[in-house]
């Protein structure tokens, strides 16, 4: 497979998984599934996914450009958690969790191609 169709699986993998996070953020509570016994866990384990694949798929774009990109993805799952007929809890710590996992992706990226050139 060559590089550029490798790129466009892992954008559409990145699509699915931020569609599906969306999803799972704004289920009801009890509906919600969680991978950890925290839901601090759960967004840094969500949000280092994310991270993970848009910097596979878009190698060329810039970092900030994908620390916005989530961190307004993160800030856009909060602010829909703050609707009341949702019934969830919206909370500044989740979306700081989103941020921190986004940086330390974005850092660990930055280090490998400083480290590669």
């Amino acid at each position: 497979m060559t590089s550029s169709k490798l790129q466009s699986c892992i954008k559409i993998v990145f699509w699915l998984t931020l569609f599906t996070a969306y999803v799972l953020a704004i289920l009801p509570a009890p509906d919600t599934i969680h991978l950890a016994p925290s839901d601090k866990i759960d967004h840094i384990i969500a949000f280092l996914t994310l991270t993970i694949l848009a910097a596979l798929a878009w190698q060329k774009t810039p970092s900030f450009k994908i620390a916005i990109g989530l961190s307004l993805f993160g800030a856009l799952i909060e602010l829909t958690q703050a609707i009341p007929f949702i019934h969830r809890d919206a909370e500044l710590a989740d979306w700081l969790a989103d941020i921190s996992a986004v940086f330390f992706v974005l850092l660990v990226r930055n280090a490998i191609k400083r480290f590669m050139e």
